[in-house]
Order: C-alpha cells, then sequence, then structure tokens
C-alpha cells in the first residue's frame, strides 16, 4: 500500500488547484469572450441541441462499498451537510476513489484498503492532475498567461475553428497590446 496519508495531501492540494483554477477559468473564458467579441459569433442558446453527452462511468465495487458506507453518515436526513454529500456523490460518480477516502477520513470513518487498490488511488492523483492541465491549456487561460507566441497561436486556433482568416489589423487595441503588435507606417 502506498503511503495513503501522502497521497491524501497530495489529493487535497490538487483538488485546491483544480477548484482555485475553475473559478479562474470561469472568469478567464468571461474576459476572453468580451474580448473576442466582434470576432466570436454569438451562440443562440434556444436552438444549441450539441450537449455533450457524459459517457457512463463503470464504478468499482470497492468505491461503492466505501461510498455507502460514507453516504450513510454524510446524509442530510442524518445529520450531514448538503453540500458535502453532493461533493461525495461527485466523487462517487467519477469513480474516485481517493476522494471518497478522504471524505471517509475526514468524518472518522474506517477505511480499508488492500494493495489492489492502491492503482485507484493513484488514478485518483492523476485524473486530478490532468484535469489541472486542461484547464492551463484552454483559449482563455493561454490568452491570459501565454507568451506572445502562444497568444498568437490562440488567434490562429480561434480562426481555424471559426474557419475564417482573422487579421490582425482589425483586432481590437486591448488585442493588439496583448500581442505587442505595432502598426507599420
Amino acid at each position: 500500500m502506498k503511503n495513503l496519508k501522502k497521497l491524501l495531501y497530495k489529493y487535497k492540494y490538487l483538488k485546491l488547484e483544480k477548484d482555485d483554477l475553475s473559478d479562474e477559468h470561469s472568469k478567464l473564458v468571461t474576459k476572453f469572450e468580451s474580448s473576442f467579441e466582434s470576432i466570436i459569433p454569438k451562440k443562440d442558446v434556444s436552438t444549441d441541441t450539441n450537449k455533450p453527452q457524459r459517457e457512463k462511468i463503470k464504478i468499482d465495487s470497492n468505491v461503492r462499498d466505501l461510498y455507502k458506507k460514507v453516504a450513510k453518515k454524510l446524509h442530510p436526513d442524518k445529520g450531514g451537510d448538503e453540500e458535502d454529500f453532493k461533493e461525495l456523490n461527485i466523487r462517487y460518480k467519477s469513480n474516485d476513489l481517493l476522494g471518497i477516502v478522504d471524505f471517509a477520513i475526514d468524518n472518522n470513518i474506517e477505511v480499508e484498503l488492500n494493495e489492489e487498490d492502491d492503482e485507484q488511488l493513484i488514478n485518483s492523483i492523476e485524473v486530478l492532475t490532468s484535469k489541472i492541465g486542461t484547464l492551463k491549456t484552454t483559449l482563455a487561460y493561454v490568452w491570459e498567461y501565454g507568451s506572445v507566441e502562444e497568444r498568437m497561436s490562440v488567434i490562429n486556433t480561434l480562426g481555424n475553428h471559426l474557419n475564417k482568416k482573422i487579421s490582425l489589423e482589425d483586432l481590437s487595441d486591448e488585442i493588439k497590446d496583448k500581442i505587442d503588435f505595432k502598426v507599420k507606417k
């Protein structure tokens, strides 16, 4: 068994990092869309039927068993906090064993793990790390924190996505400042 305490600390740190980035991401997307509003077409929300389908994740039996044990104690009908219970359900639906272990230990619920659980515990860390990486590679994030070359790449990617050539001369002064664009006279 890997050092569970170390894994839990790493998990808590990565969870905080992901939550912070998710909050920031919402603000960055709004700012990005505002900056590029003359280029990005407005979505017609009423006709947008392309909602992404979530793929069903197979829940492992050890995750299910521990979830049931923790859910009994955290359920709002048993005096538990509703927000904690919602987060527990998110972790369960993500097959996040380490996340459920985290809740169990925080609530003084005995956890029995075996050597076969190591891979799944480490997978919880890898999934969080991947989500952080994904947030840091969004166009909005790269636009805000990237180098001039990376920002130019964002403009090119945006143009490719919209199937149109984006002329640098037609960009707003705010965008030009971000890419250090100087008009040649």
